[in-house]
């Protein structure tokens, strides 16, 4: 394991720029460029987008909440959105859970949203009149900072459906430019990215994750090697730690893949691991959970596929 610090970044650089499988330099030309922001509302992040639509209010509000027209852009609901009442929504593979908090058709919406990993976010639909056409407000306040800039960018690319099923076209496929628009939140807002990504360098297949922690770079390491039990994972993996400005560190972690078959549990023990130094820094004691591990294998499972 190698634990020094190999190059000195600026403060503020997240993740540099780099060539995703696809051959687009991240945060380049193209659908790479955030159109939400990230705000801090009583010291918790919220995730914004005002969207302008020329479309008159109830047109886009059937998008936003009949079944049938709901499924072209973002998922199938199930049964449908009543105010207190649960729902489902098959989304990529998983399913999200939720329940109505509040509803004043044509203009608003409120439901929770349960992920497969337990996290729950309130998200927020607002369908103003605007210029002539319609203002859609969303606003995402998520329970952790867990999944954020991930999050940014597929609410990004789902609004982009969500326009495209506006004007009765189909919608382009996500391609390099979820990465590369992660990667652009990560470094417009100063988030740390939350999953793994799969590299191939030189024929050799690589696992790696980026995170940002705030803590110095010798607590993080520390951190990094607290668990006697994870010691002999971790040593197989080359990991960079990087100073960014005086109280953030920047984790680079790169395992080679040894068994392809076994790629969906190598990213999970990383990614648990990686959270756990998290809580580590933060003064809490993590604690080992299968079924953390399990839900992870099986997301980096569908991730893979897809």
């Amino acid at each position: 394991m190698d634990t020094g610090t190999r190059t000195e970044t600026p403060a503020g650089t997240i993740v540099p720029g780099q060539t995703h499988p696809g051959g687009t330099p991240a945060g380049g030309p193209g659908r790479a460029d955030p159109t939400g922001r990230v705000e801090q509302v009583h010291g918790n992040h919220v995730l914004a987008f005002d969207e302008q639509f020329d479309y008159p209010r109830s047109y886009l509000w059937e998008l936003l909440t009949s079944p049938p027209k709901l499924e072209r852009w973002l998922g199938r609901l199930s049964p449908g959105l009543k105010l207190g009442k649960e729902f489902s929504l098959e989304l990529d593979g998983g399913v999200i859970s939720g329940t109505v908090v509040h509803i004043d058709p044509p203009t608003s919406v409120q439901f929770t949203w349960e992920d497969e990993f337990g996290l729950v976010s309130i998200v927020e639909f607002r369908v103003l009149p605007s210029n002539g056409g319609t203002l859609l407000q969303l606003r995402l306040h998520p329970e952790t900072d867990e999944f954020l800039a991930e999050g940014a960018a597929g609410w990004q690319l789902l609004l982009g459906a969500l326009r495209a099923a506006a004007a009765g076209v189909q919608a382009e496929g996500p391609g390099a430019d979820w990465m590369e628009l992660r990667d652009a939140y990560c470094r417009r807002f100063a988030l740390s990215p939350s999953m793994g990504v799969l590299e191939e360098v030189e024929g050799v297949a690589l696992v790696r994750f980026d995170r940002r922690y705030e803590g110095r770079l010798l607590l993080v390491n520390d951190a990094l090697t607290a668990d006697p039990e994870d010691q002999p994972f971790v040593e197989l993996a080359e990991v960079d730690l990087t100073r960014e400005g005086k109280k953030c560190t920047r984790v680079t972690v790169r395992a080679v893949v040894e068994d392809r078959a076994g790629l969906p549990r190598l990213m999970a023990r990383w990614h648990a691991h990686l959270d756990a130094v998290a809580v580590n820094l933060a003064g809490g004691s993590p604690h080992r959970s299968e079924r953390k591990i399990r839900v992870l294998e099986e997301f980096y499972r569908r991730a893979l596929a897809a």
